[in-house]
This record gives structure tokens, sequence and C-alpha cells, in this order.
């Protein structure tokens, strides 16, 4: 079942107004039109989804993700980095202290 309707320039010079966004006659009329198309298309996509029996899950959302893998050997770019280093304190960068102790 494919839902449409139409946004009333009222509605969309309300929302305007929520969002302190000022919005002029012109603007609301072609806001109307591009407001109308979108919710058009998104009952197009509700439709389609309806029909392929697509459902929301509502739950925990777990990482899907691979599992996280060293793939590089210790220090192995330590040397080159801190050769690039403006100023290095042993095996460390040396940066200057942006906090304070307060």
């Amino acid at each position: 079942m494919c839902y449409h309707a139409d946004m009333e320039k009222e509605d969309i010079l309300h929302l305007g107004r929520l969002a302190r966004i000022e919005i002029t006659d012109k603007e609301a009329a072609a806001l109307q039109k591009d407001i109308t198309a979108v919710l058009e298309y998104v009952s197009v996509i509700n439709e389609i989804t309806a029909e392929t029996g697509v459902t929301k899950k509502v739950g925990a959302v777990y990482n899907v993700f691979r599992e996280d893998e060293v793939t590089t050997k210790d220090n192995e770019y330590t040397d080159a980095l801190l050769a690039e280093a403006p100023a290095t304190k042993g095996r460390f960068l040396e940066v200057k202290k942006i906090l304070s102790a307060d």
C-alpha cells in the first residue's frame, strides 16, 4: 500500500520555526514539492520491504567485522618514525606541552 501525504505550506513554515530557520513563502512552496517527493520515495521503499518480508530486528547489535590481528612486528616502523620527528627523547616523540597542571 503506497502512502502519499502532501506537506501543507503551514506545516513547512511551522517546521522552519521549530528549527529556527526563516523560510519565505517561495522557499516553502519549493520545499513542499521536495518533501512530498521524498515522502513518496520513502513510501515506495516501505512498500518494497513489506513485499519482501524484510523485518527490523530489535535487540543487541554485535560487531560483525573481522577479528583484530597484528600485522606488523614490534618496532618495525619505530626507527623510521623517530627519524622523521622534529624532536625525540629516547625512543619517544617529544612534543610541546599543551595541558596545564591546574
